[in-house]
């Protein structure tokens, strides 16, 4: 598919990273659109959990819990003192076995890696491989005059079980490959968040706009219990959806191999409304698809992203012409036509390798997709043309 490539406002990454998805020819930016104040005094960036997601049994995150209020007067502390002496060994016992609990818990940060440094030395990033359980966290972001409804929260998951959906039942039947994707707020609340920005988010981010909400979002997601969801799912595999409640183009940010930690959480901005519909139709399942690939390390396939040779894109339009990371729209008589209600294409043999499923031979007549290893993003962002 043929489209703009936008750089990430991602909010794990402290930099420039790499934005890619939406697809078509860019058209000239739609008039109207507000661009982003860069004072942060204006904004809002206090993540709280979505309310109305959060059911009565769930508990909802609000921060660090308040100390428990440990006052003692003078007289009950007299009173107390043989009480406590008494109590002191029996205490010290438990307190000695608890200590063994706790340090038991801890010697892992997450599943499969004892420090936060370590797992920040691995080479997928924050999304690890499509074979692995990974938690999908999203945040609906409110705007100044856009702020998301039940319903149109309700529309965003119901797209998000037709893509992720395909791509489960896809890599089962093609590949043997189980995908397990922990998204749903509504079986588990602690998965969606909101914040709110008196601001709008515009479909097209300059590069002053991009760094300006790099910052938000990394105060946004360090307000997220993320290590506690992952220890709640034994994975160490999350990303991020960071939802806008209007019309634009989404696109992912990906982890480069040589960024290290500095650019390491990934995740999408997903709109609400594809901007290249003429009637501001819902983003689709297919573009959802889509992006959800580039986390587990997929490129896109269109010349438009002027990564690679014509030559690749050449080879790649012939031999992947179906492939979603090709295109997630079709042209009817000339006319822009997406699916509303299912997902167009295939994941082909070369997407499948890029994710890390098959050996070189995929590309044997594509070198420049060649990986030394798999699931992720060789290089460095800043090696990209953009």
């Amino acid at each position: 598919m043929k489209n703009r490539l936008f750089r990430c406002v991602m909010a794990a990454v402290a930099c420039t990273i790499l934005i890619s998805g939406c697809a078509k020819e860019e058209p000239a930016p739609p008039e109207g659109y507000v661009e982003i104040d860069t004072d942060p005094e204006d904004v809002d960036d206090t993540v709280v959990p979505e309310e109305e997601l959060h059911f009565a049994e769930a508990v909802p995150y609000t921060g660090d819990e308040q100390k428990e209020d440990t006052t003692v007067t003078a007289s009950e502390s007299g009173e107390d003192n043989e009480k406590d002496d008494k109590a002191s060994a029996d205490d010290s016992e438990e307190a000695d076995g608890k200590d063994k609990d706790k340090d038991k818990e801890s010697e892992e940060y997450l599943p499969g890696y004892k420090t936060e440094e370590e797992w920040k030395e691995r080479h997928t990033g924050s999304v690890s491989y499509i074979w692995e359980p990974t938690v999908i966290v999203s945040i609906f972001i409110d705007e100044e005059e856009d702020v998301w409804t039940k319903d149109e929260k309700q529309k965003i998951l119901d797209i998000c079980n037709i893509g992720y959906g395909f791509v489960d039942e896809y890599m089962e039947e093609n590949y043997d490959t189980d995908v397990e994707l922990i998204y749903d707020w509504t079986e588990d609340p602690e998965l969606a968040y909101s914040v709110r920005l008196y601001e709008d988010i515009p479909a097209y981010v300059t590069t002053e706009q991009e760094r300006y909400l790099d910052d938000l979002e990394l105060g946004w997601v360090s307000e997220i219990p993320y290590r506690e969801l992952c220890l709640k799912y034994n994975t160490s595999s999350i990303g991020f959806l960071y939802l806008v409640p209007h019309e634009g183009c989404s696109y992912t940010s990906m982890h480069f191999t040589d960024d290290g930690s500095n650019i390491w959480n990934e995740g999408s901005l997903m709109y609400l409304q594809d901007m290249y519909s003429d009637t501001l139709e819902y983003e689709t399942p297919t573009v959802f698809a889509h992006e959800l690939l580039h986390l587990f390390g997929a490129e896109d396939f269109y010349a438009s992203a002027e990564v690679f040779s014509k030559e690749t894109y050449d080879t790649l339009a012939k031999e992947c012409e179906d492939d979603i990371m090709l295109r997630t729209f079709i042209e009817v008589d000339g006319v822009y036509t997406t699916f509303p209600d299912e997902v167009y294409g295939e994941i082909t043999p070369v997407t499948a390798y890029l994710l890390g499923i098959g050996d070189d031979n995929i590309v044997k007549d594509i070198p420049e997709l060649k990986r030394k290893e798999a699931a992720c993003f060789p290089g460095s962002v800043y090696d990209r043309p953009f």
